[in-house]
């Protein structure tokens, strides 16, 4: 009987032993599994809070440097995520309103149809100073006349930036694009490398304002010059001297001259430049809101003044969201 008691107190002891050992294993792999649990819920949470603030439109402050109402609305909404819509037409010459073209006086290629375009972008701002665009649109040839034929507009990429240097305001805007237009593409052209400026400089104790816009072009083409392709380019460089007066932080009276040079391709030697006919813009532009600008404008060649060669165009900038 003492051999079987301490038999069975011997057993007793081994089941209470393992009885302890297997909950204290339990609890630990039950503390192991609600401290994973915790883990994983806690990653889950912040690679959602992650994901939510990169979907987020957030609103940037405004760059306080920029005041000048164009160049706001050229460098699009302060949210993160926008669209940017341009709308532009370029009328019959006054003289002659059934016509179908704009005068060419030099006998450049380019698009010196009547037409009404629209381009579609979408904007990612990195910060209130600076942005990524990419987008591209369609443009219709001669719309009084039945809309002969409606053709892509140049798909692009730009990265914008605006900044002050002393008194003067500035955007810059480095860009690539694919050329779509038959009027270039029929010359072998495929694409360009562009970089856009802007600056305005506001005389102090008064409204008038003054400043220099520029458009620097390097063509890529797919083929050699052949002696159809006439007076196509390698390059351009365009440069806008203006003037404005202010009649009001939203509405301005502008006038601008266009200075321009062409590489032409049919020139063995690059570095000849050839003189494009100045013009001169003269119009009224307006900020609905910061985002909104309309400029209505005149074209003339002061070297011909005319009503057969001065044509009513049309520039807008809307940025929506």
């Amino acid at each position: 009987m003492g051999v079987f008691m301490s038999y069975l107190m011997g057993i007793l002891c081994l089941f209470l032993c393992s009885v302890s050992f297997s909950a204290t294993e339990t609890l630990s792999l039950s503390g192991a599994a609600i401290s994973n649990e915790n883990s994983t819920s806690a990653s889950e949470n912040k690679s959602n809070l992650k994901l939510n603030e990169a979907l987020t439109n957030k609103k940037f402050n405004e760059n306080e440097d920029i005041t000048d109402a164009k160049i706001k609305a050229d460098s699009g909404s302060l949210s993160t995520y926008s669209l940017k819509f341009n709308l532009s037409y370029y009328g019959p010459t006054l003289g002659q309103l059934d016509g179908k073209d704009q005068p060419n006086l030099d006998g450049s290629v380019g698009t010196y149809e009547t037409s009404l375009g629209g381009s579609l972008g979408l904007r990612y701002r990195l910060d209130s100073k600076s942005s990524l665009s990419f987008g591209t649109g369609l443009k219709v040839i001669h719309p009084l006349h039945g809309a002969e034929r409606t053709d892509i507009q140049t798909p692009y990429l730009n990265y914008d930036s605006t900044f002050r240097l002393g008194g003067v305001q500035m955007r810059s805007s480095p860009g690539l694009s694919v050329t779509t237009l038959p009027n270039y593409t029929q010359v072998g052209q495929v694409g360009s490398i562009t970089y856009d400026f802007n600056s305005i400089y506001n005389i102090p104790s008064s409204r008038f304002a003054v400043g220099l816009d520029a458009n620097l072009s390097l063509f890529i083409y797919n083929r050699n010059y052949e002696p159809a392709d006439k007076k196509s380019s390698r390059g351009a460089v365009q440069l806008y001297p203006t003037f404005k007066y202010n009649l009001s932080d939203k509405t301005s009276i502008t006038t601008s001259t266009s200075l321009s040079w062409l590489s032409p391709r049919y020139r063995s030697n690059e570095t000849i430049l050839l003189n494009r006919t100045v013009s001169q813009r003269l119009g009224v532009g307006h900020a609905f809101t910061r985002d909104v600008y309309v400029y209505p404008y005149l074209t003339v060649y002061p070297s011909r003044l005319a009503s057969d060669t001065t044509t009513f165009n049309l520039s807008t900038t809307f940025s929506l969201l």
